[in-house]
């Protein structure tokens, strides 16, 4: 039996992926937490020139800085939650061919957000709808995938129950976390409440990455 079929038959998770999700992502904490703690700080100290958000040099400096720092913290982390759904993690596993690797996620990144700004635009429901259906494919970019977007179809297809059902649990959890940050905003403001907003993000995200990643890597073995 090939290595494909061992893994599409035997899942990385048991009933609940989110679960299994975050145990994994613990088996990289030597690269997920200062990776979180560094991005948290720096969105939070770009806020500090109270730069508004117009057209002008100082706003685009700032924006540039947030994304680049922002995408490369989310390729250290996603290939770390990559790796850790098989095994233990270490910050060589995550630097080699770490320039490609970032480079070609901000380019993926950049269109899909893009794309899930004209769905907004046009309506908030086809820019959530373009989420919904794309939550492989930076991972299969981090993977290496020469068609990231027709492996995260047939990953899609290939998990379609799993896929559906942590769809809708992670939309209630994300619209709770939303409630909550718009009630504790009230009480923690400015650059600290930017850092811990962020901080609870990275984790967030890291848990839910590392949930795609399981089902993933259920389809896709290295």
């Amino acid at each position: 039996m090939s290595s494909h079929s061992a893994t599409t038959t035997s899942p990385l998770y048991r009933w609940s992926v989110l679960a299994t999700g975050f145990a994994r992502m613990w088996r990289a904490w030597a690269i997920v937490i200062p990776v979180v703690i560094v991005n948290a700080a720096v969105q939070g100290l770009l806020l500090l020139p109270n730069v508004l958000p117009y057209l002008t040099v100082p706003f685009i400096v700032v924006a540039l800085v947030s994304l680049i720092v922002l995408v490369l913290s989310f390729t250290l982390v996603a290939t770390a939650v990559l790796g850790a759904t098989t095994g233990r993690v270490g910050w060589g596993d995550v630097t080699t061919g770490l320039g490609r690797r970032f480079l070609l996620v901000l380019v993926w990144a950049t269109g899909l957000v893009v794309v899930v700004l004209i769905g907004v635009s046009l309506y908030v429901v086809p820019g959530l709808i373009v989420i919904a259906l794309t939550p492989y494919l930076l991972l299969a970019v981090i993977d290496g995938k020469r068609n990231p977007i027709a492996v995260n179809f047939r990953t899609i297809g290939a998990r379609w129950g799993r896929w559906l059902i942590t769809v809708i649990i992670m939309g209630v959890l994300c619209f709770a976390i939303w409630f909550l940050s718009v009630a504790t905003g009230f009480f923690i403001t400015g650059a600290p409440g930017a850092i811990v907003g962020w901080l609870a993000i990275g984790i967030i995200a890291t848990w839910f990455v590392c949930a795609w990643a399981l089902i993933y890597r259920s389809v896709n073995p290295r």
